[in-house]
Formats: C-alpha cells, sequence, structure tokens
C-alpha cells in the first residue's frame, strides 16, 4: 500500500489515477500483519500531481524501513475533504492521521482531534529542536493538537527596481533596527506610490483618481491576519483567553484598522477594493502586476508569485508597530491524530517520522513550507538557496521568532461564523472610508452574541 486518490477534480486541473469503485476503509491491521496509519490528504496542500507522486515515495520509504506498521495517503479533492472526513469519522472509519493542516484547519474541527500529551509525556519525548514558537502553535488549554511540521513565516517582498527609481533605499534586512516601523513604511509607501504623471503620494499635484503604482499592499489576508500586527493582548485571537468575551475593539485593533483606513483613503498608498477586484478578474496577484512596490505575504507565495518576474526584488522584515512591537504572522502545517481513530500508537510513530530531523526536508520540500527544525536550517536555506540565489533567506528565517501568538488563524468558538462576521465588517475599508472604533464597536457586538449563543448551549 502506498497510496489511494478518491476521485474528482485534482488541484490544478490535472487529471489523476483513480480510485477503485467504494470507500477506502482503514482496517486495524492488513493481510501481512501491518497496523495500518492511513493519511488523509486534501484539508490543505498536498492534491497537486506532482505532490501525490512525492507522497507515494515517502509511503514507500515509510514501508520499506518498517516491519510492524503501514502507510497509505488517501488523497481527497480539497473541496470535497472536509465533508468526507466527517462522514469517515461519524462512520466510525476516521483515518489515523490527518493533514498538511493549517492552523485554521485544526481550529475548523477543533474537536475532531486527539491530544497528544500522553504520548509526549509518556516517552519524554525531546521538543527542544524545534523552533520554539511553532510548538507553542500547537498548544490550547485543553490539549497538544500535534507535533510542529512546517512554517509559512511572513515578510515584505519588495521591488528593487521600484526603490531605484525613486532614489530610496531599500527596507534593511536588520531585524534589531528600530527605525524600521509603521511610520517609516508608510513614509517610503507614499513617496513609492505614483499617479499616471509621476507624482508621488506626497506632491501636491498628485492625482489620487489615477494612481499606476502603489506603495504596500497586504489584501492576501483576512481581518485577523491584518490586525493582528498590531500587537493587542490577544495579538490575533478576537476573544479572551476563555473564549467567552469579545475583545474585537481592542484599542490596538482599532488603530490597526484606522491606519489602514488612511492608508487607502488619505494617504492613498493602498490600493482600493475596485482595483483588486479588477486585478483579480485578470488573474494576476499583487505583487506580479509591477504596479506594487512592497506586498506583505509569507512564503507560500513564493513558488509561484517569485516566478519569471520582470524586475528584481528581495526580502525585508515587518516593521516595528505603534507599540514597539514586531509581530509577523505565521501560517504552519502539522498532522493530527483524529480523537477517534483506531491505531492511534502507530500514528505517533508515523508523526513523529514525518517529523523528524531525517525526513522533514523532504517533507516539507512537498508541501512547500519552512521545516519546523532548527537543526535542519542550514540543509534547508541551501535548498532555497539553489532556487532564490539572489535574496536574502535570513529574513525568512529570523521572522520565525516574532510569530503571532494567539495565532490569526487559532481556535476560537463558532470559528467560522465568528470568521465571516470579522471579515464582512472588515472588508469595507476597501470599500469607503469608515469610522474604524465604531465598525469594530458594532462587530465586537455581533461577536459576543455568537459566543453567548455557544456558551448558552453548552
Amino acid at each position: 500500500m502506498g497510496i489511494a486518490i478518491i476521485a474528482g477534480l485534482l488541484s490544478g486541473g490535472c487529471a489523476a489515477p483513480m480510485a477503485p469503485t467504494g470507500d477506502i476503509t482503514s482496517q486495524p491491521g492488513g493481510a501481512d500483519g501491518r497496523t495500518n496509519v492511513t493519511i488523509f490528504v486534501g484539508m490543505g496542500t498536498g492534491t497537486d500531481p506532482d505532490q501525490i507522486k512525492a507522497q507515494e515515495e515517502l509511503a514507500a520509504k515509510f514501508n520499506s524501513g518498517h516491519e510492524r506498521i503501514e502507510v497509505e495517503f488517501l488523497i481527497v479533492p480539497h473541496e470535497q475533504a472536509g465533508e468526507r472526513f466527517l462522514a469517515m469519522a461519524a462512520g466510525g472509519n476516521a483515518p489515523q492521521l490527518v493533514g498538511p493542516n493549517g492552523i485554521s484547519t485544526v481550529a475548523q474541527f477543533f474537536d475532531s482531534w486527539a491530544d497528544v500529551t500522553p504520548f509526549i509525556e509518556a516517552e519524554n519525548f525531546d521538543t527542544s529542536d524545534f523552533y520554539g514558537p511553532a510548538v507553542e502553535l500547537n498548544h490550547y488549554p485543553d490539549k497538544t493538537v500535534g507535533l510542529p511540521l512546517g512554517l509559512f513565516p511572513s515578510f515584505i517582498f519588495y521591488n528593487k527596481d521600484m526603490f531605484d527609481a525613486a532614489g530610496i533605499d531599500y527596507p534593511t534586512h536588520d531585524y534589531n533596527d528600530p527605525s524600521w516601523n509603521l511610520d517609516k513604511l508608510r513614509d517610503i509607501a507614499m513617496e513609492l506610490t505614483l499617479d499616471v504623471n509621476g507624482n508621488n503620494a506626497k506632491s501636491p499635484d498628485f492625482d489620487a483618481s489615477k494612481i499606476v503604482q502603489w506603495g504596500f499592499d497586504d489584501s492576501w489576508t483576512d481581518a485577523r491576519g491584518f490586525l493582528t500586527r498590531f500587537g493587542a493582548p490577544n495579538v490575533g485571537r478576537p476573544t479572551t483567553e476563555d473564549y467567552r468575551t469579545a475583545v474585537v475593539n481592542s484599542e490596538e485593533w482599532v488603530y490597526g484598522l484606522d491606519w489602514l483606513n488612511r492608508a487607502v483613503w488619505e494617504d492613498h498608498f493602498v490600493p482600493d477594493a475596485t482595483v483588486q477586484q479588477a486585478r483579480d478578474a485578470a488573474g494576476v496577484d499583487p505583487f506580479g502586476t509591477n504596479q506594487v512596490a512592497m506586498f506583505y505575504s509569507h512564503t507560500w507565495f513564493m513558488a509561484e508569485g517569485l516566478v519569471d518576474l520582470p524586475f528584481e526584488y528581495d526580502f525585508a522584515p515587518a516593521p516595528f508597530n505603534q507599540k514597539g512591537q514586531r509581530i509577523a504572522r505565521i501560517h504552519a502545517d502539522t498532522f493530527t491524530i483524529p480523537k477517534n481513530a483506531q491505531n492511534q500508537e502507530a500514528a505517533w510513530e508515523v508523526l513523529k517520522w514525518l517529523t523528524a530531523p531525517e525526513q522533514i526536508v523532504d517533507v516539507c520540500l512537498i508541501y512547500g513550507c519552512i521545516p519546523a527544525r532548527r537543526s535542519v536550517e542550514t540543509e534547508f536555506s541551501k535548498r532555497l538557496a539553489e532556487r532564490y540565489p539572489d535574496v536574502d533567506l535570513d529574513v525568512i528565517f529570523a521572522a520565525i521568532d516574532y510569530l503571532d501568538n494567539p495565532n490569526h488563524e487559532s481556535f476560537v468558538p463558532e470559528w467560522g461564523r465568528i470568521n465571516d462576521v470579522l471579515n464582512n465588517n472588515f472588508s469595507a475599508v476597501y470599500l469607503r472610508p469608515i469610522d474604524a472604533k465604531a465598525v469594530l464597536d458594532r462587530t465586537n457586538q455581533e461577536v459576543q452574541q455568537i459566543l453567548d449563543e455557544y456558551w448558552a448551549r453548552q
């Protein structure tokens, strides 16, 4: 056994081999006496044809070196994955591992996951080689949901040609330079925002109705993702630690939304919804348009977003916020064990193997993430440098120490409903000038109502 694919279109539009008809069943043991561990793939990445092949090779590698456990990857199209997983779990046929799961997937199916703390404690499993902040991302008040696998740090992608044309120094790459803050970013972004006549946003002759180049863009995130950088006590979480009280209208989040409001409608260095929609309709990303000087995103953007660009680029850190803090939001992947899965001990052994130093680089190359182990940083940097020889990769790895925790994708009760409310209200900032406090006060009331309804049912 190595891989099975549930019928359907895979992401990327490429045809894939078809699975035999009928459901894939996870049995307690195989015909040869091995314990089966089915790894359910489809909640996140892992469904592209090249990834399927690589996962098959990974399964073969594991199976050839283990006599008691046999691994099989079960590939499910992303749009079907959530429903299929819940059906398997409800039918007493839960897979042994699910992944790679982002923090948001862990949150959406939070009650489905087993606590791996007993496994960690039973063998005094050493987590010291993992980046410390990455370990914390898997810890929740009642359980630990997995081991760190891969990270997707965030930072600024900047267009060097635009800086050169404007005669502006590149942003510092030094994480210890306190001058790189939100005020400095705003100042540079305005100088790099140009109208059709070449006037920048600081010029009295600037025509805000005819902008052809913008200084900054962080539109490929949601409300929590954008606001996490401003240093609220709960960072990227819209509730208190006990999940009972909404804190959406914190002083820091109000400041952050007002900062964005001014950036779009007064300083004009961030594109509005009309520009974003036209760009999306054309099928281009913000950075690839060659119309944005600084684009804030994650390492997952690199594989497709940095291909055949007509300009030179490099990376810079997230700036310090208004409180003198640097918070660089992060995405992270892990594999989780469903709480009602059979063979959980075997699943734990496979989880350890996938995240071990000997395998984690190859696993992360399949999924496009940064390995969460410090001991392989040099090896992985060499791999990255082969593909990106002209950029400062140290910016990527240094960002990990500044991740947002509580994370902007982390669990809250009624995760989907609360995120919908947040994003629906937050998105208004790109449509028209807003009163940031009024918007977040109203949003806070809506979120509090959802929380009250949730806790009343418990």
